[in-house]
Formats: structure tokens, C-alpha cells, sequence
């Protein structure tokens, strides 16, 4: 294969481990594996400019690398129940239902309906 020896910010092709620029270092933290990756000022650059931030700085954190997200309850101003009072209207399968009442309970805009 083509990628069979790939290695780098996508991790081991063969394995899937997130290797350290070692080769040999496995990484289990998303944040420290990018930090890791960064463009060194020796390495060659892809893009014409370059943009904030550079190296020594360290690279810019998602909100949550793993993709965990907290739903805020709190600030909810739709109620399931008028999610799928809206939804309903669809006529359609149980699954579409539910998938509009989670856009709408996700966005809090009860236009959403029929919007997939």
C-alpha cells in the first residue's frame, strides 16, 4: 500500500497509535500529540504565510479535543415536549422525529423542523 509506512499527525497507518516524532513514543493525549506535531521553523512550510501561531508558541486548543461536548441545560428555552410537538407535524418515521427534535433541542431554533 501506498500508505503503509505513513506516519505523523494522523498517527500509524498500521496500527493507528499516535506516535511522538520519535516513531516510538505512543501519545494518549489529542492536546500534547499536536503540540508534538507542530511545524518546526527547520521544516518546510505548505502554506505561502505564515499565520499565528508560530513555534516556540504553542498551537491554538479546541474548546475539548475528544469531541465531548456538556449540554447546557440551563440555558435550554425549548422544552423536548415543544420539540416534538413541532416535529410531529413531519408525519414521518420515528428516527426522523427524533433526529428533528435533536437538531431543534440543539440549535434552540424551532425552525430547524424539516430542515434535514
Amino acid at each position: 500500500s501506498v500508505f503503509g509506512n505513513t506516519v505523523g499527525l494522523l498517527g500509524d497507518y498500521k496500527t493507528g497509535e499516535l506516535l511522538a516524532r520519535d516513531g516510538s513514543t505512543v501519545m494518549n493525549d489529542f492536546a500534547d500529540f499536536g503540540d508534538e506535531w507542530q511545524v518546526l521553523p527547520s521544516e518546510s512550510k505548505l502554506f505561502h504565510e505564515i499565520a499565528h501561531p508560530q513555534f516556540p508558541e504553542l498551537c491554538i486548543k479546541p474548546e475539548d479535543p475528544r469531541g465531548e461536548r456538556k449540554r447546557r441545560l440551563a440555558e435550554s428555552t425549548i422544552s423536548i415536549e415543544q420539540a416534538e410537538a413541532a416535529c410531529a407535524m413531519l408525519n414521518k418515521d420515528l428516527l426522523t422525529i427524533k433526529d428533528c427534535v435533536y437538531d431543534i433541542l440543539a440549535t434552540q431554533d424551532l425552525d430547524m423542523v424539516g430542515a434535514f
